[in-house]
């Protein structure tokens, strides 16, 4: 098929029920892209390509069967994919697939959020950098589409950092992107005999709107090697990359000019994959500060670090109490806080588009009994968005459950439509269970057993254990599509899907346990 590039925007009809095919694109007999999509007549929503540099000159597909040829059309607006259930607060892409973030970097006044995307369908595959930006990390602003995949492979993870200094040569202040090429998970990269991952670098002279890939900096080692994330380390003078190879094990790079890398380190952590991060953090009420190694499913451990080398000090931990949260990174450029968002990984589509990212979060350390643990609060710009505070009285009356029937106190509280944040306090030496139920989703507190229980409309339950000493209090903030809840010093952290129009709905709370307060604020 000769499609005429008669403006920006080529529109690709997406069928989610329609068999996958295999489109290959040129531009004068050179290749340009490639795409997995289930193409149909009946969209369920329109991928768009961006052709501008294109425009005047005659796009070649091939790949698709004789009556499809047709559905590749030229636009001169992007398509309008809207959903009336999208989150409020939560990032998720305007179409597509959205996983890992990736390329966290604050730069001029800008908070930059890039992550894997397959704007070509519903599912995983196509693995570009999709790309927004944000001045106060809650409400962004969607950008071009910021990387594609290439003959080097698919766009995998990778992080952000901006060159103040010029160490590496691109000019001060560029933005340095590190990412993997995943070599032969594209026919293009299998074809030009590029099938296996590196690690590359794209640089941005322009505060992230264009991404130019340069260069190669850490070739093959292992397996499949993957997801770079780079910092300065001063006390040592150096730039560290930490990076998952295979199987447990990850390794630990430094550079003085951030293009030459050598491997320093070699560990192994047992049940932890993909996306590692490593950063320091201070412990909440002392002058203390430790270093924690990270993995994508929320294992760390606490540690020291001296640039060369991370010494573990604690065992294995996990930080997440339910599984929607994974491959979590950590903003650079930011001063005084630990910033931290994870991809939660959405079970449902919404027809054009699949995934959230979670909240923001700051993160720190917190001493609880004979363990140091890491603590979740949600960054502060959120308190910048509460407004019209309530208090609600719980009613005395016979509730029921796991143990029958007995006293205790009810509170149903209305959203009204919009997002809400809603907090419980206990007396001191709480007793008995809370249970909170918003929608088909219900939180199940037992400070006798010290543990909360989260059971979900399409997963089993998910059970983890507090320190009972600590657990007076537990925040809820309730968007459409997601929950995440915060208890226990933040060191209880969650996310949990829930079905549509979930914010039309109340907050059901019933507690045997003594109940000090409930408050709530409306978020916009």
């Amino acid at each position: 098929m000769k499609l005429n590039i008669t403006d920006r925007y080529v529109w690709l009809p997406v069928e989610n029920s329609r068999p996958k095919v295999k489109l290959h694109f040129y531009i004068n007999g050179e290749k340009i892209q490639e795409a997995d999509i289930c193409l149909g007549k009946y969209a369920d929503f329109y991928a768009c390509m961006d052709m501008q540099m294109y425009i005047g000159q005659t796009l070649e597909i091939e790949g698709a069967d004789e009556d499809e040829q047709w559905l590749a059309v030229c636009r001169d607006k992007r398509p309008s994919n809207d959903d009336p259930f999208r989150p409020w607060l939560h990032f998720c892409p305007e179409t597509g697939w959205m996983n890992d973030p990736n390329g966290l970097v604050f730069a001029n006044g800008k908070y930059h959020l890039f992550y894997q995307w397959n704007p070509y369908g519903v599912i995983w595959g196509n693995m570009h950098w999709g790309h927004a930006v944000s001045d106060d990390l809650l409400h962004w602003k969607h950008e071009p589409m910021a990387m594609a995949p290439d003959q080097y492979g698919t766009v995998f993870s990778g992080c952000g950092w901006q060159d103040r200094e010029n160490t590496a040569g691109f000019g001060k202040n560029a933005l340095l992107f590190y990412y993997t090429a995943a070599g032969g998970d594209n026919q293009w990269s299998s074809d030009t005999g590029h099938g296996v991952y590196t690690q590359r670098l794209a640089v941005s002279r322009d505060g992230g709107c264009t991404l130019e890939k340069t260069q190669c900096v850490l070739g093959h080692i292992v397996g499949e090697n993957r997801d770079p994330k780079v910092f300065y380390h001063a006390p040592s003078k150096a730039y560290v990359m930490v990076l998952y190879l295979d199987d447990f094990d990850f390794a630990i790079f430094r550079s003085e000019d951030l293009i030459h890398w050598r491997q320093t380190q070699r560990i192994t952590c047992e049940n932890m994959r993909e996306c590692p991060d490593l950063f320091e953090l201070p412990v909440k009420g002392s002058n203390e500060t430790l270093w924690v190694f990270w993995s994508a499913d929320g294992y760390y451990m606490i540690g020291s670090f001296d640039g060369s080398h991370f010494t573990p000090k604690s065992k294995i931990q996990s930080a997440y109490s339910t599984k929607l949260p994974y491959a979590a990174q950590t903003y650079s450029g930011v001063s005084g806080r630990v910033i931290s968002v994870a991809w939660l990984r959405m079970h449902n589509s919404r027809g054009c588009y699949r995934g959230v990212m979670s909240l923001p979060a700051e993160l720190s350390l917190v001493r609880q009994k004979d363990d140091i643990k890491i603590a979740f609060c949600p960054v502060r710009e959120l308190e910048c968005v509460k407004k019209g505070e309530a208090a609600y009285a719980p009613e005395h009356q016979q509730i029921s459950g796991n143990c029958g029937v007995c006293e205790g106190e009810k509170a149903d509280i209305p959203m009204n439509g919009s997002p809400v944040w809603a907090k419980v306090t206990w007396e001191k030496n709480p007793s008995g269970m809370t249970m909170l139920g918003i929608g088909k989703t219900v939180l199940n507190i037992d400070f006798d057993r010290a543990q909360i229980t989260v059971k979900h409309w399409n997963l089993q339950e998910e059970v983890t254990a507090f320190d009972r000493e600590t657990m007076l209090s537990l925040s809820l903030i309730v968007d459409q599509e997601v929950i995440e809840f915060y208890g226990a010093e933040g060191t209880i952290y969650g996310a949990v899907e829930t079905e549509e129009n979930i914010l039309n709905g109340k907050i059901v709370i019933q507690s045997s346990a003594k109940i000090h307060s409930i408050r709530t604020w409306m978020l916009s």
